[in-house]
């Protein structure tokens, strides 16, 4: 983290208190809004201190819904995103990041337009196997996994959504952090910048504690697919840049 001035901190905290609360009451999206903001005010900020800060989210909005998870997704989900972040991998070895962010974008608009017309998809355990691969796959490959699991959840109640992915997003942080810490992205520096952010994403998800009661009631599923459609959008526009 380098030298923010004091505009640039308040910045960053009024980003990570929107990511927070969009967060809490849909079930993702806050370092889909958060990372490419931060990236720009200091580019310290990210991915270490971000993902530290979106952990402490994580935790907060599984425990708050921890009554309504949905464990049986969490397992299947889980067992097939292992092998798709290994797969995402061996895309990225396969073909240019552009390449891979135009395709997976690409999926991701056309998924989400046709969830906005057909019925709610079956989560069968074949479906949130291959939704767990898909979501692993992207994730490492673009750093866009939520939005996959979200389209496959759309149709259930909030709680269900926010509390399963978010237990699943636990996973995901989890193995994340290790794999910064591996590489030399997660020291002192990063720790510290990770604490400063902490604040904003906490104000973010008491502030959703007031939000979800009118999301859940009016507008749960335009917005999940909204802030996926943006998503993919987001990852056209960076690859085509």
């Amino acid at each position: 983290m380098g030298c923010v001035s004091a505009g640039e901190l308040v910045g960053a905290t009024v980003v990570m208190v929107v990511g927070g609360a969009l967060q809490g009451s849909i079930g993702f999206g806050s370092l889909l809004l958060a990372a490419p903001v931060l990236a720009l005010i200091d580019p310290g900020l990210v991915p270490g201190p971000t993902a530290l800060a979106g952990t402490v989210l994580v935790l907060l909005i599984a425990r708050r819904e921890r009554r309504s998870v949905e464990w049986t997704g969490v397992g299947w989900v889980l067992a097939g995103r292992v092998p798709g972040t290994a797969a995402g991998g061996a895309v990225l070895g396969l073909l240019s990041q552009r390449s891979v962010e135009v395709l997976f974008g690409t999926l991701l608009l056309l998924a989400v337009a046709l969830s906005a017309y057909a019925a709610d998809v079956r989560r069968s355990p074949l479906v949130l196997l291959g939704a767990g691969a898909l979501s692993g796959v992207m994730g490492t490959a673009t750093s866009v996994g939520g939005p996959a699991l979200a389209l496959v959840y759309q149709g259930e109640s909030g709680p269900v959504i926010r509390g399963t992915l978010n237990v699943i997003f636990i996973a995901g942080s989890a193995l994340t952090l290790v794999a910064l810490a591996l590489v030399g992205r997660l020291g002192t520096e990063e720790l510290v910048a990770g604490a400063v952010l902490t604040p904003g994403i906490v104000a973010g998800f008491l502030l959703s504690r007031w939000l979800v009661p009118h999301v859940d009631r009016r507008a749960l599923r335009p917005a999940v697919l909204t802030v996926a459609g943006a998503a993919a959008l987001a990852v056209l526009v960076r690859a085509l840049a």
